[in-house]
């Protein structure tokens, strides 16, 4: 079997930070500003609860570090990625997440036991795309609960799923949408099928 070679978002895809109906993270912002949690289920805080971008990073100083060290792991993640390594598939992990958060990052998934090769972070104020670098490190499989992320990816002819999330829920997207580890199972097994020919 041919070594290939796999891209996964952090936050909404291995963390189980989002029940497609609410997330982790707008639930601690209605505590943090002693606010209802907002109608709109937006992707970011700013925008679902009308707030500056400043006040967001305050909240981002005071609860990122809680958040990053509870958030729970979704089901099948281990067993999936461990099944992946076996095999021989290199595993990239593709965040968003600043460098700054590498440590408790890397702990979470040590804690987790969950095995990868990379662990590519957002550099402070500079540039990210997920799609570019997906391309750059030859990723053929990736997986991404933001849209815009998504999009990009399968636009690079990377065999892209959406992780289903409050803030894309009712989006009609060009390409598979996904629920849980075990639809993201059947893909990889699809995807590897093609990708042995």
């Amino acid at each position: 079997m041919s070594r290939l070679i796999f891209g996964f978002d952090i936050d909404g895809v291995l963390t189980n930070d989002d029940d497609g109906e609410c997330s982790i993270w707008l639930k601690e912002a209605s505590e943090y500003f002693g606010v209802p949690l907002p109608e709109k289920r937006a992707y970011y805080i700013e925008d679902a609860f009308g707030i500056s971008r400043e006040e967001v990073l305050g909240f981002f100083r005071a609860r990122v570090h809680k958040i990053y060290s509870e958030v729970p792991v979704r089901e099948h993640v281990a067993e999936t990625l461990q099944s992946l390594w076996n095999s021989g598939h290199t595993i990239h992990l593709i965040t968003a997440r600043d460098e700054s958060s590498r440590d408790i990052t890397e702990k979470w998934l040590r804690r987790h036991s969950l095995p990868y090769h990379s662990l590519y972070m957002r550099r402070s104020k500079q540039p990210f795309s997920k799609g570019t670098l997906c391309q750059e490190l030859q990723v053929g499989f990736f997986v991404d609960d933001k849209v815009e992320n998504a999009l990009e990816t399968a636009e690079k002819g990377i065999y892209t799923l959406l992780f289903h999330a409050s803030h894309n829920r009712g989006f009609v997207a060009p390409l598979p949408l996904v629920k849980n580890w075990r639809e993201i199972q059947r893909h990889i097994n699809l995807w590897l099928g093609y990708a042995q020919f």
